[in-house]
Parts: C-alpha cells; structure tokens; sequence
C-alpha cells in the first residue's frame, strides 16, 4: 500500500489547467522529485500536498486517508522563498516550533521544558550548520544560512512527510551534500 496516493488531480484556475491527470503513489521513507520548467505546477502540487489549496478535481489521500485541508504537524515544507521569523534568535526560530503546540495558551513554555526545547534546537541547529549563530537574528545570516534555518525549524517537528520547494538553492555543493544526507 502506498503512503501518499495522488489519484487524477487536476488543478484549474479559471480556464487556465495548471495540473491534469496527475496520477502518483509514493511509499513511505521513500524520496520523490519533480523537474519541469518554471510555472508548470510544481509549486502547486507542493500547495495541494501540504493542504494550503484544494484539487479542482480528484484525491489525496496520506497513510490512506484523504488530506485533511489543512496543513499539520505531519507534513513538513521549506518553501522556495523560505519564511523565517526576523524578530526572533535563530534559535527562538526554530525552538518556537516546539513551544507553541506545547503551550497553545501563552505560545511559550518556562523552566525545564523550556530548557529541553532549546536543547533540542541547539542539536538541530548543529547538525545544519548554524551551532555558532544560535544568538543571531535572521537579517545577519547569509541567504544560505537563512535557508539551512528554514529547514531546521521543518525538521525539528518531525514531520511524516517533508515537502521541499527548491531547498537548496542558496548553497553551496559541500553544504548541500550535508542537507541531502540530513
């Protein structure tokens, strides 16, 4: 049985067809990548699996049911443009993630939870590279680093599924054969 069945999308804007047909079966720990010109639909397949918009036509279903409409702890994106917080530390960035479904009422854990949270994003963040700008903001960061941020605050949840928008893009071959093996 497949993890994540795709079963003739289509995605339609008007009368502009941005997906067609779009048959796909994907197992579970298994990689999948799409290639195409720029504005064939990638980026829309990628909305639709993370649940951000809803097929004209046909099904999704993960782990054999249909994908709930919106997105979840178990799919994971870094888009293209990748969003990070420029108010926060680059390690509040990616330790929130784990604060605030902990803590849905203050957004914010204390104490010992909130040591353990920050631990946890200090090992992430070693292990994409950032260890030594923990206390920096975004806006001191390279693009690079900004994006290896990106995909530290998506890896930190743990997610089932990891959609990945051209993730890699801003780095350079050494580091980006790291994020790969990541």
């Amino acid at each position: 049985m497949s993890f994540i069945t795709i079963n003739n999308i289509w995605q339609e804007y008007g009368d502009h067809v941005v997906l067609e047909r779009l048959n796909l079966q994907i197992k579970e720990g298994e990689f999948c990548s799409m290639v195409g010109a720029s504005g064939c639909g990638k980026s829309t397949f990628l909305r639709l699996l993370l649940g951000q918009e809803k097929p004209s036509r046909g099904t999704i279903t993960l782990d054999g049911k249909r994908l709930v409409a919106e997105p979840d702890s178990h799919r994971g994106v870094v888009f293209q443009r990748y969003s990070v917080f420029p108010h926060l530390s680059v390690l509040d960035n990616v330790a929130i993630g784990l604060e605030l479904p902990q803590s849905p009422l203050l957004g914010r854990l204390f104490g010992a939870k909130k040591r353990a949270a920050r631990e946890q994003a200090a090992e992430m963040l070693k292990k994409v590279g950032l260890g030594h700008a923990l206390d920096k903001y975004p806006a001191q960061l390279s693009g690079g680093m900004q994006q290896r941020l990106a995909i530290a605050q998506a890896f930190i949840m743990q997610p089932r599924v990891l959609l990945l928008d051209e993730p890699f893009g801003a780095l350079d071959p050494g580091i980006r054969k790291e994020m790969h093996a990541l």
